[in-house]
């Protein structure tokens, strides 16, 4: 069955995917850049964008990579232009230089008002559209103000859980003086390592706020077991080793946390595959988790404890160095070895 004037069926399998993308809570700039995409494929034109204009931040521009290069121009332009009621830009000619220098016409629909963060759906065209690439755009304007106000929601809300699951890390580490501060400190040496290998600044955050909660799983082992100073039983130890599994679960609900989980859950996994608690090995444990790995065992045996001394730094590394291969990836230790005594010698002025 068919209706009247029914749009054609590539125009339903677009919306529909940004549809999907909305309902999955697929993150916002891929949601953005399938939305200009869409602006572009619907409406005939030669680019589509969206912008947005967070308060006290610079323009943000979703799209392809010409249509991204074209976005602060065609800003431009548009701030001069007065919305009409229903909130349809005036068509701008705007000057641009590709090539050569060309004209294009551009048509944007701004974001509804009452959603989060304002912006626009913009396209641009190498001749003026007709009245339907209007409607296409305001109706992909709603779409991205959605995202956008969902995308906000969320943040809101794994800022809050984000803020409670620290203090519950807090507590944890407040639960045993010895103890006390080593998320923090894991925190701090993971950061350190991360940087010094060269990673992303969004590879570092992840890694940051997984260091936070690594052992967030340890909230629900009795004091017996945590702080019992002699060995564990079988059954006390499978408790423990259980912890990762827990802290993963913890967060598994938890907006934006995803990158986290596999973090926590693996960074007691060994090199050699004889970790826990899925026995993974090599390059089969995620990066972070390795990270977390190195600067968890570092902090533990520096740090003086009930059942053992705590090592000096230059007996740390050494010690380390030996379990390269088995526990650790090799190249990772010495990269942390190489930036723990440089940052030793450092200090060592001041300590003299």
């Amino acid at each position: 069955m068919s209706f009247p004037d029914s749009p054609p069926r590539h125009t339903w399998l677009v919306l529909h995917r940004i549809s999907e993308m909305l309902s999955n809570r697929t993150g916002l700039a891929e949601t953005l850049a399938a939305i200009a995409d869409a602006a572009r494929q619907l409406t005939g034109a030669r680019q589509g964008v969206c912008i947005l204009l967070p308060p006290g931040r610079p323009p943000e521009y979703y799209g392809s990579e010409e249509a991204v290069t074209l976005g602060p121009l065609l800003l431009e332009a548009l701030e001069h232009q007065d919305p009409s009621p229903n909130g349809t830009l005036s068509r701008a000619a705007l000057q641009i230089s590709c090539s050569e220098s060309e004209t294009v016409v551009a048509l944007a629909m701004r974001i509804p008002n009452d959603w989060t963060v304002p912006g626009t759906v913009a396209a641009v065209y190498e001749a003026p559209p007709d009245e339907e690439a209007s409607l296409i755009l305001s109706f992909l304007a709603h779409q991205a103000g959605i995202a956008v106000h969902r995308w906000h929601l969320d943040t809101i809300i794994a800022e809050r859980y984000i803020t409670a699951i620290q203090a519950l890390a807090s507590a944890i580490d407040a639960r045993d003086p010895s103890t006390h501060r080593h998320s923090q400190a894991v925190t701090e040496l993971s950061v350190a390592l991360a940087r010094e290998l060269g990673l992303s600044e969004e590879q570092v955050q992840t890694i940051r706020d997984a260091a936070i909660l690594h052992d967030i799983g340890k909230i629900g082992i009795s004091e017996e077991i945590l702080f019992k100073p002699g060995p564990l039983t079988s059954g006390e130890r499978a408790v423990v080793e259980a912890h990762p599994v827990v802290g993963a679960s913890i967060l598994l609900g938890i907006p934006h946390m995803e990158p986290l989980i596999p973090l926590v859950r693996h960074h007691h996994e060994r090199y050699d595959g004889t970790g826990y608690p899925d026995h993974i090995s090599g390059d089969q444990i995620p990066l972070g988790a390795q990270i977390l790995a190195i600067a968890d065992a570092f902090d533990a045996i520096t740090t003086e404890r009930p059942y053992h001394r705590g090592l000096s730094i230059p007996e740390a590394c050494e010690l380390l160095r030996k379990e390269a291969g088995t526990a650790f990836a090799p190249a990772l230790v010495e990269a942390f070895v190489r930036m723990v005594l440089r940052r030793l010698r450092e200090v060592a002025p001041e300590d003299g």
